[in-house]
């Protein structure tokens, strides 16, 4: 059982599709050819991408202790992520490119970038705001001269007019057009726009375009279209992908930025070392006048005074108190540097500027928190080009600077008392060595303080000049342990669009948009399709099912549907040898006619005696489908103008006589309810075997009605595809009003399948052989 409504349910599906196949075949060619202009039109879309290894400091196992105790990712590779898609990076990448000047070329109905392969390069001197991203159109006339056209667009239009209507607008700012022509080299000079179109090589095609937007404003093409990305989550490389409709550009866009990112990264660091170099070269200039002078004086005393040798003591004493003062010196250099520190980050909000410089020997951690402030700095300064202070991002990284600069003042006062401590435990060591060497002769004294101060001038010299080689040496060799691993390639196919699987995609879509659109028909279509939907809603009996008449090929079939309603007729039981039969419908359209016309000359060639009167005075049609004259009929006879001989028209067909309408009476209705229309009939019905009345729709007049009554057979004609269900229920309750007897059904313009085509010729064939 569960088979067999399974086989139902695919059959009934197949019927749908059957049913709608011209409907389904016009979506799937709707699909295929949309989803063809799509593919066509889509432009190519290039991918280029390289690699880049990002290096940190303090990714130093020496430095992690730090940035986990502050609670900082000691790799946290997100910031620099986003310092590549920063607009500090990507303006600097503009710098080196040249992306503002967008050429084009119409061809084959589509619009091509050109970039660097137009055949003429445009130079503008000023372009006004107004025309910045407009679209300029090249005519080119001949090998010299070209019309330049510039006219606003739709959108630009409407925001104008609207503009002007909301705000009352001057019309002295009017929309800029320009039409003129011009020779390649020539500049083009007007209020609004200075340009020069210099001509590379032949102009082929019939129409160029070209746009001008500012190379800085290029930022949000960059940005759009820049994917950065990790290879892993651990990972410390990065992708740097770039998408775009010409190969070349998608490559240089970004080769440039991987090398702007790997310049500033540079920056950054040769900007430590220049700041120490320049605090180094003002120590040098200082300490070389105070060494000058010190040795003036040493040399200008041992010229003047007969001086005695040293003793082995004070010659110690003296080296030692000189090596005590130089490392008070160096003490004091590093409070100092300490102090304006402090100071400086008490009266600066950015501590960014801060630098140990070769100083870092101080303190490790001081160090590490410096460089650590400098980089949340910078990134903090990249967010805020995108973002304002109060985006959550920037918060973040400013609670997380002064976290950090808490946390360097507590590590500088710190430092600053243990320097203290060591500096007064050398001022009281210098003071117990000047004590002794008080004890010495007066000549010996000013010639041990006088050689003392040389010697502390002197090695104070040679540490700056030491530390000053070193940081000279280091800002040289600086270079960037951020590096490019893989270059970008030029891409020498496009990434998208697919066609293949956008047309495929197409078709698909079109088929079920079809198979949907048919059931959704078949759900909302109400009218019989069947002979086994009126069964379902009726008892009274088909006597009928007629094929769909749309060509001569099916005739055989229609004409054997009307010998199958003939030889149910011959099983009518009537009072009479002879029998009245009424044909209608419930609403015009149905076919009535049709059947009334083509069942009484089926019946006439049974060697049948058939009668067709033509009822529908409102409408007759029976004359012009036999070709017989309306001129007199039922109206006329009626209303007793014509006798009954006078008003039987003989057809071309034998045994097979009519009655026209004739003319269309005022009363129809009253001229069939008088006496003579029975007595006519009954008379008829004397001379003939069958009598054919083609009866008005019920639904539409009474005339019907009266009819029926009368009739030894009432036959309902329904239309397929075209009858509503509802109407079934109407017969119903209709032949149950008005008791009405031997009442049928024929189900007209049923569509032809095969099955029942294969019947029909089974049944015309079979029944032509016995004859």
């Amino acid at each position: 059982m569960n088979r067999y409504k399974r086989e139902s349910k695919h059959n009934d599906f197949l019927k749908v599709l059957g049913h709608f196949k011209g409907s389904i075949f016009l979506a799937v060619l709707f699909g295929f050819l949309f989803s063809a202009i799509i593919s066509y039109f889509s432009p190519d879309v290039f991918q280029s991408e390289t690699t880049i290894k990002i290096y940190k400091e303090h990714e130093k196992s020496s430095r992690d202790f730090m940035s986990l105790a502050l609670g900082l990712d000691s790799n946290n590779i997100d910031h620099e992520i986003d310092m590549l898609k920063s607009r500090l990076i990507i303006s600097k990448a503009l710098e080196n490119l040249n992306l503002g000047i967008r050429y084009y070329e119409e061809k084959n109905l589509k619009k091509l970038e050109l970039y660097k392969d137009a055949p003429f390069v445009v130079t503008p001197k000023f372009i006004a705001s107004q025309q910045h991203g407009a679209e300029f159109t090249v005519k080119p006339i001949s090998t010299d001269r070209f019309r330049l056209i510039l006219e606003p667009g739709i959108i630009e239009t409407i925001k104008y007019n609207i503009k002007h209507y909301l705000d009352g607008e001057s019309r002295d700012n009017k929309l800029v057009s320009y039409d003129a022509v011009h020779s390649f080299g020539e500049p083009v000079v007007t209020p609004w726009f200075n340009i020069t179109i210099q001509k590379i090589h032949q102009l082929d095609s019939e129409k160029y375009s070209f746009s001008i937007l500012p190379n800085e404003k290029m930022h949000k093409f960059i940005a759009k279209r820049l994917q950065v990305s990790t290879l892993s989550k651990k990972s410390i490389v990065v992708r740097l992908r770039f998408n775009d409709s010409v190969a070349l550009r998608a490559q240089e866009i970004v080769n440039t930025i991987a090398n702007s990112y790997l310049q500033e990264t540079l920056h950054v660091k040769t900007q430590s070392a220049n700041k120490t170099l320049y605090f180094l070269d003002r120590q040098l200039e200082a300490i070389n006048k105070t060494l000058q002078s010190s040795a003036e004086n040493l040399q200008k005393y041992k010229v003047s005074n007969v001086v005695i040798n040293v003793g082995e003591k004070a010659q110690l004493t003296a080296e030692k108190l000189s090596a005590l003062e130089s490392e008070r010196s160096e003490v004091n250099m590093q409070l100092s540097i300490l102090e304006n520190i402090l100071s400086y980050m008490k009266t600066h909000d950015d501590i960014s500027g801060i630098d140990l410089g070769s100083n870092r020997k101080i303190s490790e951690s001081i160090d590490d928190l410096v460089v650590k402030i400098q980089e949340v700095t910078t990134y903090r300064n990249s967010l805020l080009v995108d973002y304002t202070e109060l985006h959550p991002d920037v918060l973040k990284e400013s609670e997380k600077l002064l976290s950090l600069a808490s946390t360097l003042q507590q590590k500088i006062r710190s430092t600053i008392d243990r320097i203290k401590k060591r500096r007064s435990t050398l001022n009281w060591m210098i003071k117990q060595h000047k004590s002794t060497m008080s004890s010495f002769p007066q000549q010996e004294r000013e010639l041990s303080q006088l050689t003392r101060n040389f010697l502390v001038n002197e090695k104070i010299y040679s540490f700056l000049l030491q530390k000053r080689a070193e940081t000279a040496i280091v800002a040289s060799s600086t270079v960037s342990e951020t590096r490019v691993i893989d270059s970008a390639l030029l891409p020498e196919k496009p990434m998208k669009p697919n066609r293949l699987l956008i047309i495929a995609l197409g078709v698909i879509l079109g088929f079920i948009s079809g198979v949907v659109y048919a059931f959704i028909r078949m759900i909302l279509d109400d009218t019989l399709k069947n002979v086994k939907e009126i069964e379902k809603r009726t008892k009274i009996p088909v006597y009928g099912s007629i094929p769909l008449l749309d060509s001569d090929k099916k005739i055989d079939p229609f004409l054997e549907s009307l010998r199958v309603v003939r030889t149910n007729l011959d099983f009518i039981q009537a009072e009479s040898s002879s029998k009245l039969v009424t044909i209608t419908s419930s609403i015009p359209s149905e076919g009535k006619t049709t059947i009334s016309v083509e069942l009484s000359k089926v019946i006439a060639q049974g060697s049948k005696k058939v009668l067709l009167i033509d009822l529908d005075m409102r409408r007759s049609t029976v004359h012009k489908r036999l070709n017989l004259k309306n001129e007199i009929g039922m109206s006329t006879l009626l209303s007793g103008r014509n006798t009954i001989d006078e008003v039987i028209q003989k057809s071309a067909y034998d045994s097979l006589d009519v009655i026209p309408a004739g003319p269309i009476p005022p009363n129809p209705s009253e001229l069939i309810m008088l006496k003579e229309f029975k007595f006519s009939i009954d008379n008829l019905l004397h001379k003939y075997d069958y009598v054919v009345l083609d009866s008005p729709p019920v639904n539409v007049v009474t005339d019907g009605m009266i009819l029926m009554n009368m009739s030894d057979m009432n036959l309902f004609v329904f239309k397929a595809n075209f009858s509503k269900k509802d109407s079934i229920e109407e017969l119903n309750v209709f032949v149950e009003k008005y008791n009405l007897k031997n009442v049928g059904i024929i189900l007209n313009s049923v569509p032809l399948t095969k099955r029942l085509k294969y019947g029909y010729e089974y049944g015309y064939y079979h029944a032509k052989s016995k004859k």
